[in-house]
């Protein structure tokens, strides 16, 4: 069968017009328009959500791999905001914050002999590392040796969201002991766990000495309702925020 020069040429510019109308499929592993670039190699893919790399933040360890929030973790006391290992990744991309806790220990430490010296105050994620739900008993079982101040921490599976210390006095008991600025971060789903330790924070680790006299944890709303760039609490008249305040009642003193 001969083709006419006419059919030729308009099977010629058929086939060049499919050509020209493939595009590159980004994430496929295709070299899919033929042009010898694939995916994100592939300047069509310029922007394109499968090539736009994860933000991790910033952080020493940001972006490296995880299976537990220490992994990614150089000082709990002095990263800001404590970075976390989410999808197996570390990474800090919530906004640091302080918002204010006041523990009222006027009700339950009041008269009490007891002399703690130091206070500690954690925002706990309410799901751990391997996705299991993280209540106050959770982290209970998880601090109860009233030796190990840093045991929450050393855990591996808990995730810790905010961190602060705080030096306490026996007038403060009587009074109420006040956190002026808890450094956490952004984010929901946590619970609260406070503690009042019988030694003053160790100058080497920053976290308290001594033994464990007692601890508080809250989780219920509205107490734990998700925080927000705005409950930043002001450390001058011209920052923002609104100054979020957590009014907490501490239980009483463990048993020996």
């Amino acid at each position: 069968m001969i083709r006419s020069p006419l059919i030729a040429v308009v099977t010629a510019l058929l086939l060049g017009c499919s050509a020209e109308m493939k595009q590159e499929v980004c994430g496929d592993g295709i070299d899919n328009d033929g042009n010898g670039q694939t995916d994100c190699e592939d300047r069509d893919c310029t922007g394109q959500p499968a090539c736009v790399p994860p933000d991790y933040g910033n952080c020493a360890k940001c972006a490296q791999a995880c299976t537990t929030q220490s992994a990614c973790v150089t000082s709990f006391m002095d990263e800001r905001p404590i970075p976390l290992c989410v999808s197996g990744r570390c990474s800090a991309v919530e906004t640091f914050i302080q918002p204010r806790v006041i523990l009222d220990t006027q009700l339950n430490w009041g008269g009490v002999s007891l002399s703690p010296q130091s206070g500690t105050t954690r925002f706990i994620k309410k799901f751990a590392n391997d996705g299991t739900p993280v209540t106050c008993a959770t982290v209970f079982a998880a601090a109860s040796d009233r030796t190990a101040p840093g045991a929450i921490e050393a855990n591996g599976n808990l995730i810790v969201q905010g961190l602060d210390i705080t030096r306490v006095t026996n007038p403060m008991l009587g009074q109420g002991i006040t956190y002026t600025f808890v450094n956490t971060q952004t984010g929901g789903d946590y619970l609260i766990w406070t503690e009042l330790w019988g030694g003053p924070p160790s100058s080497s680790t920053k976290l308290p000495s001594g033994r464990r006299f007692g601890y508080g944890c809250y989780e219920t709303l509205p107490t734990v309702a998700p925080l927000v760039a705005q409950d930043n609490c002001p450390s001058t008249t011209s920052d923002a925020g609104v100054c979020r305040v957590f009014r907490l009642v501490m239980p009483g003193p463990e048993m020996p």
